[in-house]
Parts: C-alpha cells; structure tokens; sequence
C-alpha cells in the first residue's frame, strides 16, 4: 500500500518545485498540460528582486552534480524513486530538471550559441549561466556524447505516464510517447506554445467556429492555421510563427494543437486568462459621427474596463444586451486619431478589450452597431467603406482605381477631418472583378493587402445555393441550387485541390470570391461531396418535382422566416413546383451595376433603379433580379470594366431626338461594349449617325 513518503528535498528546490507543480498542474483537469518554461515564465514564478534563472539552476545544482559526467542526474533519480514508494497524489519531484531542460528548448535559435539544432548546447547555459567556454563544452560533452540526458529523458516518460495515471485529475498529457527526434524531442514539444500563444490560438479556434463545427483532422488544423497567420502574426509569438513552417517540429506541433481544438472551451482569453474582446471603430457618414462599440462574445460577464488615451484615463462598463450583438457601453471615449494610430486598451478585472493600431480600415454596415462598423475582411459584391491614413492613402487609391466598381468616390477632406481628423474616407467601395482585385493585391504592400485579401472563413465552408428543409436538414440544395464553397484566403495567393465526389479533382486559386459548385452539374440526385484543405463538406441535391412534394399539394413550397418549407400555412412567399418553362417575358440581370439604362429604339434611355433585396429569405444571396422585355429594347449596366448590354426584345433601331443624359451614356458604351448580338452594331451605327460622325 503506497504511503505518504518524506523526501527530504533541499529548501530551495523544494520551492521551484511546489511553484512549477502549482504552475503547471493545478486547475487543469481534464484540460491538455502544456509545461512551457520561458525566461518570462521564470520572472513571474520567481521571488521579487531574485534572478530567475540563476536562482532554478542553483536550485537544481543542490540535487545534480555536474562533476559526476554520465551519472549526474543520479540524485535526482533517487528522488524520484523514493516518490514512487509513496501515495504519488502529487508530480514527481522532476520539475526543476524538466523546466530547465524546456528553457533550453525554448531558447533554441541561430545565435552565437551555435546552430538551431544544437540544443546541448543551450542547455549546458540553463546549467551553467556563468560557465566559462570551457565549462560549457564539458558539460555539452556530458549530456550529449557520454549519455547524461538519458536519465532527463526517462524522468519525462515517467512523468508522462503519471498524468496517465490520475486519469485526467492533473490534465492530460501532450508530451510524445516515441519523439521523432530522439530524446530532445521531449522538451522540444513542450516548448513549442508559450501561453501567450495558447492563448491567440483562441482567436483561431473561435474564428473556426469549432464549438458548432467540430475540429478538423490535425493535418487540416496546422494547413489552416498557417493560412492565417501567413504575413500577420495574429497576435503569436514570433518564434511560433517560425516553428509553424519547420518540418522537423511539425509532428510534435500538430497533435498538440489539435489537442488545445478539442479541449477548448469555446472562449477567447488572453495570455492572463482574461476573456478577449475586440474594440471596433464605427462611423455613421451621413452624420459626421465616429464612436467604438464593442462586439459581444459569449457567455461574457459585466464588467468595468478601464484605460488610458491621449493622456486621460477612463473607465466604462460593459453590459451584455440580449437584443444586440453588441455589449451595451457607458463612457466610453470619444474616438481620437492617436487611438487609431497608437491602439487602444481598456482592461477589468475579467475581460480585456482591445483596438489594434491601424492606418487602413474596412467598415462594413451594421445595424446593431448603428453605423458602418471595422471589419477584418471585406466581402464580394457588398459596399463598404475605407479609411485611410495619410501615408497610405495614394496606395489605397491605386487599388480602387484598378479592383473597385465605378461608383466609389472620396469624401472631401473638409467633411472627413470633422469624423476622423487625418485620414481620408472612401465610401461607395464595392468588388465583382476577381482578375482586377487580384491585379491590384500585386500592386499593394503586404501590409495593406493582407487586410483586403483576409478570407471572411479561416476553414472550407459552403455558402449560398438554394437550401431545402432547413427545418429538417441543413445541407439539402434544390437541383440546379448547389451551394458554393468558400475557401480561406492567405495574405499570398495559394492553389487548393479540390475533390468532388471523389473522382473529379480541380485546383482552385483561393480567393474572397466562392467557387459556384452549380456550375459543374448537373448533379444526380442525393449525396455528394467535396473534399478540400483535409475537410469533406456534404450536400444532398434534392429534384424540383415529385411524388413526395405533390402528396402536399402544388401550393404547399413557400419562404417561411427565411426558410424554404413545404406546408400548407401561409407563407411570405408562396409558389409551386412546376415543369414549365422560366417566365419568357422576363429578363434576370446582375446586381451591384453602378448605372443601369433602360434603352428604347429610338436610343432614348431611362434611369432603372435595382428593387430591393428580397427580406423573406435573408441567408440566401440575390444576385440577379428581373426586368420585364416590355420595358425596352436593351439594358445597359456600367460596371467596373466598362459598360455592358443586355437585349431585352428585339428591335431594329429608329433613333429620335436624344437628351443629355442619352449622349453621355451612349458616347461611353458605344466604344465600352462587346456584344455578339448582331442587333447591336445597328444601334451603334445610329449613335453615330446621330452624333453627327
């Protein structure tokens, strides 16, 4: 029967163990065990004015004597075996000798101590902080070639076993039963993720969904996670960004990140524990107004935040609002071009609220915001709103000028400084053009483009199509409706295979803009998949008719609270299921035109006004809405390449006297348009005959 055993550890070394014990171990049930050991993990642990990494070498010494070669480590291991004769209800008494060996690990860089692999080497300093040249090689000699590290090794496959055995009561274990690269390998793969990282994984993982979409296999996971930290950190250590591309550290990296997905708890903290909130930028232009709002996550508490700007302190409550998906605030700051510049930080006793530094923004409209709100990526086909700082301002200007639509213009320098002092405003700004957009990421600093070539998913994910059933399933599409597959978008460009159906492969560039799965059908009836970034997404395509939909009735399919229902309540929108033929007097035209002319035989035009999105079914997108053929001969729509025609009946042209606005319109697109109707060319003829050329 194990006993309560008296080890007898030295003073000191007892401290760094019951400190490294409380560190690692406590709270953590059932929660992967990450014993990262850095020189700021030391500082924090340490006694006030006490040199850290001094005061756990020396402690170490007091158990290892290093004048003893092969056999050093003897003490320690005698240590632990008297531990083992005991009720083992703590971690072996190993601590000390393991956080060195990860502070080794984690300082393990191209330096002047020698090349990235020689980690001897930067263990030898943890040993010796003040050993001479010669000290230090002897002691490198020690642990490497005479075999020393052999007994460190074995004290982390004893310490992995015992987290093993509390089942779960001390956490997990992610320490490598078999390491890759012999027996560093244990230390390395607790020195991968510091805290401060654990906790920008976080970010990741929220941005992912995980909690409502489960976690992709480990390869997918570090794929993903490279994509979104490619040219901006994310908030990562610098030296996790490195490891995240060195093949030698990836085996160890991947399970243990996988680990942290599974094991997550659906909030977003910071290297403190506290819960991460993001402090947004929003301006309502018509108004001349800016403010912050605070975006609210979930389950976050109340809380008062307190800060400093421009050289005054400030505090402000934060309150969840069930009705808004924004905290409800009171006092917080007037919005001050240093905050934008400079960054904004506003802490409480549960929850940190943070505005990044920035000299570029993408808003986007949002009710509960009450304005246009900042946001990390734009979105295709939909207006947004720049802001600019100086410096950068010609740079943003030259990639509207090459990717936006035409229609974007720039607020007067007058009216912007009275919302934001100093930056320039452009609103109006939306994008339909994929080559152009991608034309004018090559034009921009890395810096800008990551902002607007951010992907709006960090994993595959499908998006629009025409759902079926949504109260029954949530992936069956109507035949000819497939959904669209979004890919997540790094600040570079990057190909991604895609598989559909397991039998037809083709490489895609991923971009802001979905790939539209309808177009490679027509699709039998039931399941398909498609496999992209290690994720296989599924759909089920379901016929326009049949036997299963007539026993309903031929009325019974309507939108119903946004959703595509069979039923025989009333409905917003009600129709059937029908074989016929689309309506032949109607004409489906895109959206997101700057200027839409309808144009009638005698050349004379008339302003079109796009109708109003649809508001029965809000997460289905409405590209194209219809035009009558009655209405004219023609439909001109200005778009960001030019002008573009489409024939609405035909007509031999029989022009009349023409207006102001007539001449304009037709003095552009009669050298904008390409068309391959052989009417066309007649209309073009008689501008010109009218024009007098």
């Amino acid at each position: 029967m194990p006993t309560t055993v008296d080890l007898s550890l030295p003073p000191d070394y007892l401290r760094w163990q019951e400190r490294l014990a409380h560190e690692f171990f406590d709270g953590r049930e059932g929660q992967p065990v990450v014993m990262f050991v850095g020189l700021d993990d030391l500082q924090r642990l340490a006694d006030r004015g006490e040199d850290p990494l001094r005061a756990l070498a020396g402690a170490v010494k007091r158990l290892v004597n290093l004048g003893r070669g092969a056999s050093m480590f003897s003490e320690v291991l005698r240590m632990e075996a008297v531990w083992r004769r005991g009720t083992q209800d703590q971690p072996p008494p190993t601590l000390p000798v393991l956080a060195l060996s990860v502070l080794a690990a984690s300082e393990m860089r191209n330096d002047a101590s020698g090349a990235r692999h020689n980690y001897y080497i930067r263990l030898s300093h943890a040993l010796l902080p003040d050993g001479s040249d010669t000290e230090i090689e002897s002691l490198r000699h020690s642990l490497r070639e005479r075999g020393a590290f052999t007994d460190v090794a074995a004290m982390w496959q004893r310490i992995h076993r015992w987290i093993g055995e509390q089942a779960g009561a001390f956490g997990t274990s992610t320490i490598p039963e078999n390491p890759e690269l012999s027996r560093i390998g244990y230390p390395l793969s607790q020195a991968l993720i510091r805290r401060s990282d654990r906790a920008a994984l976080t970010r990741f993982f929220d941005r992912m969904h995980l909690t409502r979409r489960g976690v992709p296999p480990p390869e997918a996971l570090l794929a993903l996670l490279k994509v979104w930290t490619h040219r901006r950190s994310q908030g990562f250590s610098d030296r996790f960004v490195e490891v995240l591309d060195e093949p030698d550290v990836q085996d160890y990296l991947r399970p243990l990140i996988h680990e942290l997905a599974v094991a997550w708890d659906g909030k977003v903290i910071t290297a403190e524990g506290l819960r991460r909130l993001e402090m947004r930028l929003a301006v309502d232009l018509d108004r001349g107004s800016a403010w912050w709002v605070i975006p609210a996550v979930s389950d976050a508490p109340s809380d008062i935040l307190s800060g400093t700007t421009g050289g005054t302190d400030f505090s402000v409550l934060i309150t969840p609002d069930p009705y808004s998906s924004m905290f409800k605030t009171e006092a917080l700051p007037p919005v001050a071009p240093e905050a934008l510049a400079h960054g904004l930080t506003a802490r409480g006793r549960l929850c940190v609220a943070e505005f990044q530094p920035a000299r570029f923004l993408v808003m986007a409209d949002n009710a509960d915001a009450g304005g246009w709100m900042s946001v990390d990526a734009i979105q295709a086909y939909e207006e947004h709103v720049f802001v600019a700082a100086p410096d950068v301002r010609p740079l943003v200007e030259r990639a509207l000028e090459v990717a936006a639509d035409s229609g974007w213009k720039r607020m007067s320098d007058e009216i912007a400084s009275q919302i934001l002092d100093g930056y320039a405003i452009y609103y109006g700004v939306t994008f339909s053009d994929r080559d152009a957009l991608e034309q004018a990421m090559r034009l921009l600093p890395a810096s800008l483009a990551a902002n607007i070539r951010l992907g709006t998913t960090a994993r595959p994910r499908l998006i629009n199509g025409l759902p079926l059933h949504r109260n029954l399933s949530r992936n069956t599409y109507l035949a000819g409706g497939e959904p669209d597959l979004e890919l997540p978008v790094g600040a570079e460009p990057r190909d991604v295979e895609v598989l559909l159906d397991e039998n037809r492969s083709q490489v895609f560039r991923a971009s802001m803009f979905p790939i539209p799965f309808c177009r490679f059908g027509p699709y039998e009836e039931g399941d398909h998949t498609i496999g992209a970034d290690g994720e296989t997404l599924t759909f089920v395509v379901r016929p326009g008719s049949g036997e299963a939909y007539e026993q309903l009735g031929a009325g019974g399919l309507c939108w119903q609270d946004g959703e595509l229902v069979l039923t025989d309540e009333r409905g917003d929108v009600c129709g059937a299921w029908t074989e016929e033929l689309d309506d032949p007097e109607v004409v489906l035209v895109r959206r997101g035109a700057v200027e839409n002319w309808l144009v009638d035989r005698s050349g004379q035009m008339r302003a079109l006004e796009e109708p109003a999105l649809p508001t029965f079914a809000p997460s289905v997108p409405f590209m194209y809405f219809d035009v009558r053929r009655d209405r004219g001969a023609w439909l001109l729509q200005k778009r960001s390449k030019g002008w573009q025609v489409t024939r609405l009946r035909p007509a031999e042209p029989a022009f009349q006297a023409l207006g102001p606005d007539d001449f304009r319109v037709w003095s552009e697109a009669s050298v904008s348009v390409r068309s391959a109707d052989r009417l066309w060319p007649l209309y073009v003829a008689a501008w010109e005959r009218a024009d007098g050329r």
